[in-house]
C-alpha cells in the first residue's frame, strides 16, 4: 500500500485559490496512483510555519515563495484556475509526491 502524501497547498490570502487547488488535488491524484493523507491550506506567510513541522511531503502553490527557505519540493501553478495545462500538472505533482 503507498504512503499518504501530505500536501501544503499556499496561496496569497488562502481562501479561493487554494481551496480550488485543494478541491482538484484530493479529486483527481487518486486517479494517478496517489494516496492523499491530508490537504491543508496555508497563506503565504504562513507556509514556513507550516512546513517545519516536518509533516509535508510537497507544497503546490498560487504565489511566489522563497523556495530555498523550504527543504521539500513546491510546485508553482495556474493551472487549476486557468484550467490551461491542468491534466500536465497533476501528472508533475503526482510525479513529485511518488519521488518523495
Amino acid at each position: 500500500m503507498p504512503d499518504k502524501k501530505n500536501i501544503l497547498v499556499v496561496c496569497g490570502t488562502s481562501v479561493a485559490t487554494s481551496t480550488v487547488v485543494k478541491e482538484a488535488l484530493k479529486n483527481k491524484l487518486p486517479d494517478r496512483g496517489v494516496e492523499i493523507g491530508n490537504i491543508v491550506k496555508a497563506k503565504a506567510t504562513e507556509a514556513r510555519g507550516k512546513v517545519s513541522s516536518g509533516n509535508f511531503d510537497l507544497i503546490v502553490t498560487t504565489t511566489s515563495l522563497n523556495e530555498d527557505k523550504f527543504d521539500i519540493p513546491i510546485i508553482h501553478t495556474t493551472a487549476f484556475m486557468t484550467g490551461i495545462g491542468e491534466d500536465e500538472e497533476l501528472d508533475n505533482i503526482a510525479e513529485a509526491l511518488k519521488n518523495s
